[in-house]
Parts: structure tokens; sequence; C-alpha cells
């Protein structure tokens, strides 16, 4: 029996549908930290999950605040309001909250970090074929351009609870540099930078997931290349994966996927290396109309019976809210046509 845990619930995982309804019960609306968990059971054929709210400002609230409360990242808030101060949005006005996400794979076991979106997501399989997979997304804080986190498929190579601090040579050396003095080891507890866990990666270098002592990065490039979450988030992660357990980190700035009869394409901005890009619009020119068209010509490939708004999907592009909009749908009298002149 799988032993299942979110946060303050445990439940013993089981085959039985109604007991893990009870379990999504209990977790949306007994958990304190119930905003802070998207947790989605996904359909056959589709790649999109999760819904678009608007909230209104409070007086004095930033956006880092916002992030905070709403459990989201600070650059999803600020790429889905482009027309928002960047900072503090004025109070009493509308503030869109991007909780809709194409994923990055249909099906995967284990955990898939996109470095373009500043966000990760758990695939946690089913305990027969009748139970579906369930995904939780998380927003996340990634490396900085000079700490960059490194891409590729690894696993978790160990979990430490109340993990200590040993500050790496290089960033006591920066530390250094700018007239500050590091302690070689934090102890566990409120001044250490990992949290309450940490999960070791595979990885040479020593790259974690971890917790954070901080209220704010989350959604940002402020770490020296680690994953950093909020702290009920890790521990979510941490009491539902184990040794082995596989991560790939990815570099993704378009996704397209299906809902339905609809075809959706989500694009976050990055520029000319390939990198995550703050807050910057992508342009289109003759020199990177590829970009937007490539995705979208692969899926066809597989998939002819779609109808494509290039319109759409060069607005997708442009604007680069890092939300999903459609950009085509199904069209059945195209997919008799296809499949008609392929029996021939």
């Amino acid at each position: 029996m799988k032993l299942f845990y979110s946060q303050s619930v445990y439940f013993s995982k089981s085959s039985q549908k109604f007991l893990n309804c009870i379990f999504l019960f209990i977790v949306l609306f007994f958990n304190e930290n119930a905003n802070s968990i998207e947790i989605f059971s996904l359909e056959k054929n589709s790649t999109v999950v999760g819904n678009l709210s608007t909230v209104i400002v409070n007086e004095n609230e930033t956006v880092a605040d916002m992030a905070n409360r709403y459990k989201t990242g600070f650059q999803d808030l600020l790429i889905a309001n482009p027309d928002s101060h960047h900072w503090s949005p004025k109070k009493n006005t509308e503030y869109l909250i991007p909780s809709m996400y194409i994923l990055p794979q249909a099906e995967y076991n284990g955990i898939i970090l996109n470095l373009a979106e500043l966000r990760l997501y758990f695939y946690i399989r089913g305990e027969d074929l009748y139970e579906n997979t369930k995904v939780i997304t998380y927003p996340v804080g990634i490396g900085r351009l000079d700490w960059k986190t490194p891409l590729g498929e690894t696993f978790i190579k160990n979990k430490v609870a109340n993990p200590t601090w040993f500050p790496p040579k290089s960033i006591i050396k920066e530390h250094e540099e700018m007239g500050k003095v590091l302690p070689r080891k934090v102890e566990a507890g409120p001044e250490n930078p990992l949290g309450k866990y940490a999960l070791k990666l595979n990885v040479d270098g020593g790259y974690l997931l971890h917790g954070t002592n901080k209220k704010y990065g989350i959604g940002m490039m402020v770490s020296h290349g680690c994953i950093r979450l909020r702290n009920e988030d890790i521990e979510t992660i941490y009491f539902n994966s184990k040794r082995g357990t596989k991560v790939k980190i990815i570099n993704e700035p378009i996704k397209i996927g299906k809902f339905k009869d609809f075809l959706y394409m989500e694009v976050h901005a990055f520029n000319n290396q390939e990198v995550y890009s703050n807050n910057q619009k992508n342009y289109l020119t003759t020199e990177n109309i590829y970009k937007p068209v490539k995705p979208v010509m692969s899926f066809l490939e597989n998939n002819p019976e779609y109808e494509i708004d290039w319109k759409n999907v060069f607005k997708a592009y442009e604007e680069s809210k890092g939300i999903p909009i459609i950009i085509g749908k199904k069209n059945s009298s195209k997919k008799n046509l296809v499949q008609a002149h392929s029996k021939k």
C-alpha cells in the first residue's frame, strides 16, 4: 500500500476511486494551504488543465504579495498582466491569475521542470488501469543567468529532512567579493536557505530541489542553480516521491496542447540565447517567424484534421503572456477526408 501525503493530510492510496475523491475533498477544502495545491486528474487526449481567474488588488498589495497570496509565481503574474504596474498595481483593479497550463508532456512518471516558465509538474501515476494519472504543478525559483540550472534527465538520488547547508566554495567566494561572510555550516532552522526539505539530484555540482527561508523569490531567477520551492510545496513532493523518481529539466518556451476539439498554444518570452527573458515580449520578424510556426507544423503532421488560426498563433507568440490561447479546432469533415484519402 502506497502512502500518499499532501502537506498536513495523510492518505493511504488504493485503487478505490471513492477514497480518492475523499482525499481530494480533504486537500482542497480543509487544508490551510489549499490555494497552493493545483492537482489535476488527466483526461484522455487532453493536455490543457486549470482555469484562469481574476481578483481585485488590495490596497498597498504588491505583485510579490499576490504571488504569495495566490501561491503562483512572480513572473507568471508579470507577464499575464503586462498593462499593470510591474510592482504595485492600482488598488481595486482587476488582476489576472494565470492558473491554466499546457502540460509539457501528455504522460510521464516523475517530475518535469520547464525553465522557460519557471514551473514544475509532478506526474503521479494511478495505482491501476482505471485510475487516471494526476499532475501537481508548482512555481519555482531557478538559477540566475550566471548560475544556470542544468538541462537533462536525472533522478532523485537522496532525500533529506531538516537539511544542513554547507555553502560551496564558489558561493563563499561570491559573498566575500561583496564584503559578506558566510558560515561554513548552517544547521536546520530559520536561517537555513534550504528550508525544511531537500531532494538531491544525481547531477554533478550538488543541485537540489529544496525549500526556502525567504518570503519572496518563487517565480524568479534567483538561485545558484538549484530549484527553489515554497516550503509547503517541497513538503508535498518530498512525501510523494522516492529515491529514483525521475526528474527531467527542459527549456520549452512554446507549448502546444489539446482540450476536447480545440488546440491551444502557450508562449513564454525568450531571447536569442533561448533562455528565460525577464518580462519581455517576442517580436515577430522574418528571422524568428519559424519559432511559432515549427511546433504547429510538427503537430499537424500527426493531426492533419485540425484547422489553424494563424493570426492567433502569431498573436500568442508576440504577446507571450504564458497563458494558453486557442489557435485551432478539429474539423471532423477534414478528418474523414484525410482518412478516405489514406485508404486509396
